[in-house]
């Protein structure tokens, strides 16, 4: 029995080595969807205008997680989450959760800035880049969302309470 000639197969289609597995940006936005969901409620004001920047944040994002290194994509998530139209135009009527109602008195810069911190927990480098900032003005915007005390000095316990609180959303 003589073997007939083998008929050569095309390789498989190459996978693209960009493109996330469900399973990985499955995970990655499972992990980082409840503190979007609180950073976004309280940098707004509005729950309805958070619930709507998270909704319009994770379509894109999924949409655009395979052009993305996989180390980019907490900052690339956070951006997003800042663009979204509803946190760009503040609700005329904002209702702050209860005990953080002091965001209001804070501008928005700053704000997004402490929340960065707080809720986000991104490092320093890394909040200023989502901000589109650079390091020093990036502490400046925190330094002003700070609480502080009597004299002046931040205020570590507050900051501190602050954090936990916003943990516990």
């Amino acid at each position: 029995y003589a073997p007939g000639p083998m008929t050569r197969r095309p390789p498989p289609p190459a996978a693209d080595a960009n493109a996330p597995t469900p399973t990985a940006l499955a995970a990655f936005l499972r992990g980082v969807e409840r503190r979007g969901l609180v950073f976004a409620r309280l940098l707004a004001g509005s729950h309805e205008a958070g619930d709507q920047a998270l909704a319009w944040t994770l379509e894109r994002f999924a949409a655009e997680a395979g052009r993305t290194a996989f180390g980019d994509w907490p900052r690339r998530f956070w951006s997003l989450l800042l663009a979204a139209p509803t946190l760009r135009r503040p609700p005329p009527q904002p209702r702050r959760e209860p005990g953080f109602e002091w965001l209001s008195r804070i501008g928005h810069g700053p704000r997004a800035a402490l929340l960065l911190r707080l809720v986000a927990g991104l490092a320093e480098s890394d909040a200023a880049a989502v901000l589109g900032v650079a390091r020093p003005t990036y502490r400046l915007g925190l330094q002003r969302a700070l609480p502080h005390d009597a004299e002046g000095r931040a205020d570590v316990e507050a900051w501190q309470a602050l954090g936990r609180a916003a943990q516990a959303m």
